[in-house]
This record gives C-alpha cells, structure tokens and sequence, in this order.
C-alpha cells in the first residue's frame, strides 16, 4: 500500500484520513486474544525465530512456565534469543538457551528469519524506528513481525486517568502505541500491518474489576470496543 505522502502533502488531508482509518479497520480484528503466549506459540510454530526482549527484565522470569521464549523454543524450528542484558544472556547461555547479547536499535543481525517476536519492547525504546528499520532487514521477505504492546486505551487507564489518579505502567516506558501510530511506522521500514488484536485482561482482582468486565459481552454489543477490554494489544506486520 502506498505511504500517505502519495495523496497528500498534508497528513491530516481527507483522503490520507479516510485511508488510513480504512487500513486500521481492515487490520483490526473483532476477538480478544485469549491467552498472549499460546497465540505466539502458535505463530512460531514451525518457523525460524528471533525472539528480542528474552529476559523479561530479571532472571528470575525465566522460572517462571509463563516465560515466553521458554514457550516459543519449545514450538519453533529455531529459535534465537537477544538481549542487551549481558549478565542475565551469559547466565542463559550457562543453561543451554540459544541466545546472545545485542541491542537491535543499533543494528540487524546477519541472519534472516520467518518470524520476528518482540513481546512488551518497543515502549521502552529510545529510537523505535531503528528498531523497525533493522527487524525488516532481518525478516525474510513476507516474514512476519510481531510486537505486543501496552494498550493506551485501556479502560483501567482511562479511568485512572480520568479520576486523578495518574496510571504508571513501568518507569522505564517512554510511549504508548496505538494502531494509526504503528501502522505509520511499519510503513516507514517497508513493514505493512496486516492485523492487531487485543489480549483479553485477567486483571479482576477487585469486585469493582470484575464487575466491569463481567459486563464485556453488555458493553460490546451497545458498540464499546473489545480493545477496551485489552490491557495489550499483539500487532503483526508483514515485510513487504
């Protein structure tokens, strides 16, 4: 699909807007991930795979049986993993795991791959488009890309936001993402958004959480998005 810029020279020209609304809304998909994990496994199934982001922070992530690139070697063909963590990489390099230290922003790796998996990174980075630039260079042609992200339109942030109680996600994210923003990105790096999907919150400890969201099939059918529902979104996006 053509960049913006072959319309209009004017971004918020009506036709750069009704195109890229039409875009979003082709990629958007209706259902809630069920189970953020399961869905990746599923993608990688099969495949060659670089998983960044592998560390999930500390390494004490990686006992966890919710670990993702745990889950993701166990389904792909190959599976590499990067961090820019040294110490926590050597310590998975001790335990077996195929991984390496390296910072993606900086430049691609000399490999190419069916699916790239960056599972809650991209907010915490500094030069997203960097990012983008080198994993469609990595990618093989209709490789796919898959990034999940906090969902900036999540009803628990708006509400708290809403209320004066400002929501904090993590002290090291520096963005939030939504589908427009992203699909503008993609495009720059010859990434094409092919579809999104929100993953289905298990976040219900208080009576007023679970309330809310027992009221979900109520609230979609007078017209709430499902994304509202989504405390992540998973968007995949296709070299082109």
């Amino acid at each position: 699909m053509q960049r913006w810029l072959h319309y209009s020279k004017d971004p918020n020209a009506l036709e750069v807007m009704e195109r890229r609304r039409a875009a979003v809304t082709k990629a958007r998909t209706s259902q809630l991930v069920g189970d953020r994990v399961e869905y990746l496994c599923q993608l990688v199934a099969g495949k060659s795979v670089l998983d960044i982001g592998v560390v999930e922070h500390t390494r004490e992530a990686t006992e966890n049986p919710s670990w993702l690139h745990g889950n993701l070697r166990r389904h792909a063909t190959r599976c590499l993993g990067v961090d820019v963590l040294a110490e926590e990489v050597e310590y998975l390099r001790t335990r077996g795991y195929n991984v390496l230290c390296a910072d993606i922003t900086e430049a691609p790796l000399a490999e190419k791959f069916d699916v790239i998996i960056a599972g809650e990174v991209l907010e915490h980075l500094d030069a997203p488009g960097m990012f983008m630039k080198n994993c469609a260079a990595m990618l093989d042609f209709s490789g796919r890309l898959a990034i999940t992200v906090p969902n900036p339109w999540y009803a628990n942030v708006m509400l708290k936001n809403l209320t004066g109680s400002s929501f904090i996600d993590s002290a090291d994210h520096v963005a939030w993402y939504d589908a427009s923003t992203l699909y503008e990105l993609g495009q720059r790096y010859g990434l094409q958004l092919d579809r999104y999907a929100g993953i289905g919150s298990t976040h219900s400890r208080t009576f007023r959480a679970r309330l809310f969201f027992g009221l979900q099939p109520i609230l979609k059918s007078l017209g709430f998005s499902a994304e509202l529902f989504a405390k992540s979104i998973i968007f995949e996006f296709v070299r082109i």
